[in-house]
């Protein structure tokens, strides 16, 4: 049993190819042949877990096993997907909504209730959407007649429900302005020289959290968004997937919307729907 727990279960060729489609059919992630070891290492602790001893009894299961399947494809997805993370991460992109964007925003819906959305489309473990909450609340905070609605998905349920408690070590706040933390965590435990802390309810009730498959159409949103964060996500994508997803994003866009995307990402052949705006920031042509 010890030997079992211990060694590397090995994934073979044609296990890797089975499994790859699965991914993409329902992830839309294409996992070239270089990751095959990558796969391998994620799914060796679930094999172990579930008692499995090899990769071609894994495969076979899923295959004969509609039950099995359903609940199994929810795990494969949670662990090859990546949730690298930080607070006010490419921070660029949250100085250029605060000091450009929202006032031009204020300029443009001046008058009566003013609507803002916004989508953080891939929010991992929730350090990305609280920033994109803090940069809100600190904008809009004294100023009246705004309807604003943040919502938070991902296709990773563990991630997500990290994201929901809002707790993290104090580690993963050290990106943070000392002051910005003390106003918006509250200190949840102290362990020696150890802090945790967990987002005040005002400003975790300013995020609607939930799964989302981006490959799924059409999303599940009533009103159109002003910003999407869709930030080191399209790397995982091939070519034909990206061209999808931003029409679908396009749509459920407003006129003159912004579409934020990762530092080593780019429109530049997937669609032509979007302006440059410079540092990762696109949008939407009218």
């Amino acid at each position: 049993m010890t030997d079992f727990f211990n060694s590397i279960i090995n994934i073979k060729d044609a296990d890797f190819g089975y499994l790859k489609d699965v991914i993409y059919q329902k992830t839309g992630i294409f996992l070239a042949p270089h990751k095959k070891i990558m796969l391998q290492s994620r799914l060796n602790i679930r094999l172990r877990t579930l008692g499995i001893k090899n990769f071609e009894d894994y495969v076979v299961k899923l295959k004969t096993d509609k039950v099995f399947f359903q609940k199994e494809i929810l795990e494969i997805i949670n662990r090859i997907t990546t949730n690298k993370t930080d607070f006010f991460r490419e921070n660029h992109h949250f100085d250029f909504l605060k000091n450009t964007y929202f006032p031009s925003l204020e300029k443009s819906k001046a008058g009566g209730i003013k609507k803002l959305r916004i989508w953080c489309s891939a929010s991992s473990t929730g350090e990305e959407p609280y920033s994109i909450a803090i940069t809100v609340h600190e904008y809009f905070s004294q100023k009246s007649n705004w309807d604003i609605k943040i919502f938070a998905s991902d296709i990773d349920t563990n991630v997500l429900a990290t994201a929901e408690k809002g707790v993290y070590k104090d580690e993963r706040l050290a990106t943070m302005r000392k002051d910005l933390v003390l106003k918006y965590f509250d200190i949840l435990k102290v362990e020696g020289s150890s802090r945790e802390y967990q987002a005040k309810s005002f400003l975790k009730s300013m995020i609607h959290f939930q799964k989302i498959n981006l490959l799924e159409s059409p999303y599940p949103f009533s009103d159109k968004m002003d910003i999407i964060f869709c930030r080191n996500v399209i790397i995982y994508f091939d070519k034909p997937t990206q061209k999808k997803l931003f029409s679908q994003m396009e749509k459920i866009m407003t006129s003159e919307g912004l579409l934020i995307i990762g530092h080593s990402e780019t429109l530049f052949g997937i669609t032509d729907s979007f302006k440059f705006l410079g540092h990762t920031i696109y949008q939407k042509k009218t």
